[in-house]
């Protein structure tokens, strides 16, 4: 969280640029919490070196990434509802026109 912060922060940022970093942390919260369900340790350096870890908190930390990732939807759920806006802005070859606000399909072709 502390490295988001700090990318969160930078400064000269667009708004996409904001929302790729929160993005790319959500899929990190996903696959973490994935590879805590199958043991898969090798993302945790500290519990890898623990002989035998403890499976019940291995489910708690596995729960309390997914709480956190439940939570950064919740609190961002503005930027998922802006998702095409913002990919007109930074993939506009990849965005459908019929997808987009009838005001900029024409200008959206024409690219």
């Amino acid at each position: 969280m502390n490295n988001l912060n700090v990318k969160m922060q930078r400064k000269n940022q667009f708004i996409d640029d904001i929302w790729d970093h929160l993005k790319a942390f959500k899929l990190k919260l996903n696959l973490f919490a994935g590879q805590l369900a199958k043991k898969d340790l090798s993302h945790f350096s500290r519990l890898n070196s623990i002989p035998s870890v403890n499976e019940e908190k291995l489910k708690n930390y596995e729960d309390g990434l997914k709480k956190l990732h439940f939570e950064f939807e919740r609190r961002f759920q503005d930027f998922s509802a802006i998702q095409t806006e913002l990919d007109i802005f930074t993939m506009p070859f990849k965005v459908n026109c019929e997808a987009v606000r009838s005001d900029l399909q024409l200008e959206l072709i024409e690219l």
